[in-house]
């Protein structure tokens, strides 16, 4: 089944829960980026732009427009992702899924997939641009995530945290069965291999700047209009 973005929207939502419009189309960014990343496919079709307040996917803006918080998307279908595609969107979940509108508006604004699509334009200016997937899954690849690198996270099951009470018995019984389901899925070459996930692993990962954050990022944010004013 075709998975688009509303299928994210929707997979996002039942995951974390209600929440303010700017929040989940930052949440369904990274989930699109990961998974240029991570699997070297786009999770969705959907055009991803660089508004003033950081990415958005116009459709889901064209369904949400003038709500400030959003609960359910029933023009999605959380079932329709792959078991790969639901693990990304998992990890990112688990990754960003803490962070507030502002603080994930403020993270994009320090990266380059949509300062270099906006070409110089001020932050708090408009712009339409598309944020093409290649710079997308480029600079993302070069980042760690859930403090592991890309290759780690593929050949690992893109599985990230665990929950820390959990005894090391029981955390590596887990990674063991996530890492064997995921492998399953993979197709096999002619010698009957796992693919190798085109040139996913040809980039230094920087170990050293997980794109997780603890604190409330302090960055001075673009001016906020009402609650139709594009997120």
């Amino acid at each position: 089944m075709a998975t688009n973005a509303h299928d994210v929207a929707a997979a996002v939502l039942a995951q974390v829960g209600p929440m303010e419009a700017m929040r989940l189309q930052k949440l369904v960014y990274y989930s699109q980026a990961w998974h240029l990343a991570l699997l070297d496919t786009p999770l969705f079709p959907d055009t991803i732009q660089a508004w003033r307040d950081g990415p958005v996917t116009r459709t889901l803006w064209d369904t949400h427009s003038g709500q400030r918080k959003v609960g359910v998307w029933p023009a999605g279908d959380p079932k329709k992702l792959s078991a790969s595609s639901a693990k990304v969107v998992s990890l990112v979940c688990q990754v960003y899924g803490g962070l507030s509108g502002d603080d994930l508006s403020a993270l994009t604004h320090g990266e380059p997939p949509w300062v270099n699509a906006r070409h110089g334009v001020p932050d708090d200016q408009p712009s339409r641009v598309a944020i093409q997937p290649d710079a997308m899954k480029h600079y993302y690849r070069t980042k760690s995530f859930a403090g592991r690198g890309v290759a780690d996270l593929v050949t690992g099951g893109l599985h990230g945290f665990v929950d820390p009470a959990l005894e090391a018995s029981e955390r590596s019984r887990i990674f063991a069965e996530i890492r064997d389901e995921f492998r399953r899925e993979q197709p096999a070459d002619e010698a009957g291999s796992p693919e190798p996930f085109g040139s996913a692993f040809h980039t230094r990962c920087d170990h050293e700047n997980p794109p997780r954050v603890k604190a409330s990022l302090t960055r001075e944010r673009p001016r906020r209009g009402s609650a139709t004013h594009p997120a």
